[in-house]
């Protein structure tokens, strides 16, 4: 039997980024299928911050360990959920892994409502 999921882990900077790429890496070793990791930030990447940087090395390193490849988007005016979706549609996703964020409950419904109506 052919396996076709392909899993895409979604991350922005702060301390789940590293949990959420091990996760989606133990579940793509699971299913014998690729992995992406994409991170939508907001600016250019040469115009991050130390801790943004180093936040995106870091998860290159974990990504190149793992066989897993690394992308990032910048969002030029554009929602993330739209930038997530056509990433998604690119790369022919089958699976999205998205983190836990700081927005409350309801701006978290409206992201997933946005994501699945693009």
């Amino acid at each position: 039997m052919v396996n076709n999921e392909k899993i895409m882990v979604c991350v922005y900077y702060g301390p789940n980024g590293e949990r959420l790429i091990r996760r989606g890496g133990e579940l793509a070793s699971l299913l014998h299928c690729p992995l992406y990791v994409l991170s939508v930030i907001p600016l250019r990447e040469n115009e991050l911050d130390q801790d943004q940087e180093q936040y995106i090395a870091e998860w290159k390193m974990q990504c190149e360990a793992i066989g897993a490849t690394f992308i990032t988007q910048s969002d030029n005016q554009r929602k993330a959920s739209q930038i997530i979706a056509e990433t998604a549609a690119v790369h022919q996703i089958t699976q999205l892994i998205i983190g836990q964020t700081c927005k409350t409950r309801w701006q978290e419904i409206r992201q997933v409502h946005s994501l699945m109506s693009c």
